[in-house]
C-alpha cells in the first residue's frame, strides 16, 4: 500500500433532524478522527466514503481514495455508489408499504402473484421471502453451474424467474431454516411491480426516495444507463486494480444506486419514522425478527440485519456486488447511524465502519467492549496420541456442509470455514474456541459421527470415507433438466476437471468416496450417485445457498 496522507474531513453543520441543510464546515470533529478510521486506504487508489450521524451533533461525513483511476476523479461525500444487498430493506418496505395499501398481505401465498412458481406442496409466503425462510435456491449458485454466474454475462428479472420457477426441489420446507439467499428478494421485486403496477423504480421513487429526500437513490434498471458522479469500482489483483462494474439487471437483491447522505437519510428515517404515513408500522415491521415454523427467532427481520455489537443491538445490513463494498448500521440505544460505502473490493466496509463506530462509543463514555463470555467449562488433560484418533471428514447429508478434525501441533482442531481448536471436557466431548460444544460418536476405527452443538441445537455430521482412486468411472455428461444446463467431466492426466460451456474447466479435488470439491462460486461439493449395479448414474451439487442440484449421466 502507498503511505496515505491527512485530509480534512466534512463535518455536516445539522443534526439528525436536520439532514436536508447545505450549511457545511471544513472542520474535525474533536472526537472522532476520519484518518485513523481509513487507516491506510491510499488517496490514489480507489477507498471509501463513510459517514458519522449522533443526535445533537453535526452530522460527519469523509471520503478517502478516488473515484476513477482512469480520469483521476476523488470520491467525496456526495459520490453515488453501488449498494449490493444493503438494497433488500428497501425492497422489503415497498411491499410493506403494499401491505398497508391493503393490496397484499405478509402470509399471502407467492404463487398469487408468481403463478409461474412450482407447488412445493407447502406454500411460499411473501414473509418467507423477506425472512429468508423460503428455501429457495440461491440464483448466483444456480447460474454459476449453468456455466453463466454474475460477471459473465447479463442477466434480467424474467431470467432469475424462469430459472426459479424450474426448481423441482427446495433447500428445505418454508419456514423450517433460515438460509440467506438472493432469489428471494429478486423474486419480491418482481412482486411489487407486479402488483403496484409501476416499476420498482417508479413506486419506490414516489413512496420512500422522493418523500425522504433521497433524490440521488435510484435502481438500476440499466446497467448501461450513464450515471453522473458514479465511482467506478475496482477489484485489487497483483499489479493494481482491475475494473469490477456489476452488469447486470437484477435488482431487488441489490442494485440500488445512493449515496452517504442519502443512506444516513434512510437510517434517521429509520430511527424517528416521520415524513411516511404509516412510518412508524413500517420501521417497526422491518426489525421485527422472522420466526421459523418452531417458533425459533431469527437474527434477520425485513431486510435487515439483527444483532448485538459492543454490548448494544445493532441494526443494519451489509453488501457486496463486483467491488462495491457496503454497509450500514444503527445502534438504536446510543442514538447513532454509521454508513460506510466502498468502490474497492478489498476492503471490508464492516472494518471502517466499526472503527467510526468505536471512536463515537468511546467519545461517550460507553464501553466498546463486549460483555466477557461465561468461563468455559472444566476440560481434561489429553494425549496427542488419544487426540489422534479423533481426525476425519464429516459431511452433512442435508446442507452438504464439509467439516474437517486435525492434529496441529498436538492440538485437535476442527476446520469450519475457518480453523479451531478443540479442549476435550470429558467422554467423547469437546469445546470449540467459540464455546460450541463437540461430541463424537466413534467405533473402534475412529470417529463414525460429530455432532455439533450450540443453543441446545444439535447438528450431526456424519463421517464420510476417504476418495477412491479410480477417477474412470466418473467421465461422462451429466444433464439437470432444473438448469437445462450440461457438466462434462473428463480426466487430465491424473485429476478430473468439469467442463461447462465454452470451455470452461474447474479442477475437481477428491475429498471422500464419490465426492469432490471445485472453486465454482466459492466452493461446490459434486457427489456421484450410483445406480444398484454400482454404476456411476449421476451426480448431485451443492453450491452456496443451492443445495442438492441433480445431474443425470446421459
Amino acid at each position: 500500500m502507498r503511505p496515505t496522507t491527512r485530509f480534512t474531513a466534512t463535518v455536516m453543520a445539522f443534526a439528525l433532524t436536520g439532514l436536508a441543510s447545505n450549511a457545511m464546515a471544513q472542520t474535525r470533529a474533536p472526537d472522532v478522527d476520519l484518518d485513523a478510521v481509513f487507516g491506510d486506504i491510499s488517496t490514489t487508489g480507489p477507498g471509501c466514503a463513510a459517514g458519522l450521524a449522533r443526535p445533537g451533533q453535526p452530522v460527519l461525513r469523509g471520503a478517502r481514495g478516488m473515484a476513477d483511476l482512469e480520469h483521476p476523479d476523488p470520491l467525496t461525500p456526495a459520490t453515488i455508489f453501488e449498494s449490493g444487498s444493503v438494497a433488500k430493506q428497501f425492497t422489503a418496505a415497498a411491499l410493506l408499504l403494499l401491505v398497508q395499501d391493503g393490496k397484499l398481505g405478509l402470509d399471502d401465498d407467492i404463487r398469487l402473484y408468481l403463478p409461474e412458481m412450482p407447488d412445493y406442496g407447502t406454500p411460499i409466503t411473501l414473509r418467507h421471502l423477506l425472512t429468508h425462510t423460503s428455501g429457495l435456491r440461491e440464483q448466483w449458485s444456480l447460474l454459476a453451474l449453468t456455466g453463466n454466474p454474475p460477471g459473465t454475462q447479463v442477466h434480467s428479472q424474467a431470467v432469475i424467474l424462469d430459472l426459479a420457477s424450474r426448481q423441482k426441489g427446495l433447500n428445505f420446507a418454508p419456514g423450517a431454516e433460515f438460509l440467506y439467499t438472493n432469489t428471494n428478494y429478486s423474486l419480491a421485486a418482481i412482486i411489487v411491480a407486479r402488483v403496484s403496477g409501476q416499476s420498482l423504480q417508479a413506486f419506490t421513487d414516489q413512496r420512500l426516495f422522493k418523500p425522504l429526500g433521497m433524490g440521488q437513490t435510484r435502481w438500476r434498471e440499466d446497467f448501461r444507463t450513464v450515471v453522473p458522479g458514479r465511482a467506478t469500482a475496482y477489484a485489487p489483483v497483483e499489479d493494481g486494480f482491475i475494473a469490477s462494474m456489476p452488469f447486470t439487471n437484477v435488482i431487488g437483491n441489490g442494485g440500488l444506486l445512493t449515496t452517504l447522505e442519502d443512506l444516513l437519510r434512510w437510517n434517521a428515517f429509520l430511527d424517528r419514522p416521520a415524513g411516511l404515513p404509516g412510518g412508524a408500522q413500517l420501521v417497526a415491521a422491518l426489525a421485527t425478527p422472522g420466526r421459523l415454523n418452531d417458533g425459533t427467532a431469527t437474527p434477520y427481520g425485513l431486510g435487515l440485519e439483527l444483532d448485538r455489537a459492543h454490548g448494544l443491538p445493532r441494526v443494519g445490513h451489509s453488501g457486496s456486488t463486483g467491488g462495491y463494498k457496503t454497509w450500514t448500521a444503527r445502534y438504536p440505544d446510543a442514538g447513532l447511524s454509521v454508513a460506510v460505502l466502498c468502490n474497492n473490493g478489498g476492503i471490508n466496509p464492516v472494518a471502517v465502519g466499526e472503527a467510526l463506530a468505536d471512536q463515537a462509543l468511546a467519545a461517550a463514555g460507553r464501553s466498546i467492549d463486549d460483555p466477557v463470555a461465561p468461563a468455559p467449562a472444566a476440560t481434561v488433560s489429553a494425549a496427542s496420541a488419544d487426540l489422534a484418533s479423533y481426525q476425519g471428514l464429516f459431511r452433512n447429508p442435508v446442507t452438504g456442509e464439509l467439516l474437517r478434525t486435525a492434529l496441529l501441533d498436538g492440538r485437535l482442531t476442527l476446520t469450519q470455514g475457518r480453523s479451531q481448536d478443540l479442549t476435550p471436557v470429558g467422554g467423547e466431548r469437546f469445546r470449540r474456541a467459540d464455546g460450541d460444544g463437540v461430541r463424537f460418536v466413534r467405533n473402534g476405527q475412529g470417529p463414525t459421527e460429530l455432532i455439533l452443538s450450540r443453543d441446545a441445537k444439535e447438528t450431526r455430521y456424519p463421517a464420510v470415507p476417504p476418495p477412491l482412486a479410480e477417477l474412470g468411472a466418473y467421465v461422462g455428461t451429466y444433464y439437470s433438466v432444473e438448469l437445462d444446463a450440461r457438466i462434462v467431466v473428463v480426466r487430465q492426466g491424473e485429476a478430473l476437471v468439469i467442463r461447462q460451456a465454452f470451455g470452461v474447466e474447474w479442477p475437481l479435488t477428491p475429498r471422500f468416496a464419490d465426492g469432490f470439491s471445485t472453486p465454482l462460486r466459492g466452493v461446490t461439493t459434486f457427489v456421484f450417485t450410483r445406480a444398484a449395479d454400482g454404476q456411476v448414474d449421476g451426480l448431485r451439487a451443492w453450491a452456496g445457498g443451492a443445495r442438492d442440484i441433480a445431474f443425470v449421466r446421459q
